[in-house]
């Protein structure tokens, strides 16, 4: 499993009902500039694209542009800040799922 569908399995992405199945948002992208330029819209706090695949190319861009470089547990960090989330419960899922450790320095080819 790439660190995308990680994120995206443990933001919910596939749940019925879930926000980030509903709005297309498999990453749980809050709505803001980078959002509005990747095509997205607004649903209240978050992003809304207009298909899945869209919400994944986003997604995949903004891993690029800002996460290439950190380790995976830097960028859990800043993805899925602990003021919000239980991250190490986050951290240990995407590492379990991914085979990767929180040391693992993130590259293109690791996030999918």
């Amino acid at each position: 499993m790439t660190v995308i569908e990680a994120i995206a399995r443990e933001e919910g992405y596939g749940v019925p009902g879930a926000i980030p199945t509903r709005d297309n948002n498999p990453g749980d992208i809050v709505y803001g500039s980078f959002a509005k330029a990747h095509g997205a819209i607004q649903d209240g706090r978050f992003a809304k694209w207009p298909s899945s695949e869209d919400g994944f190319v986003a997604m995949r861009a903004l891993l690029l542009e800002h996460y290439v470089g950190l380790t995976l547990g830097e960028a859990l960090n800043k993805w899925a800040p602990p003021i919000e989330n239980n991250t190490s419960s986050y951290t240990a899922n995407v590492c379990k799922w991914t085979g990767l450790t929180p040391e693992t320095v993130l590259t293109a080819e690791l996030i999918g």
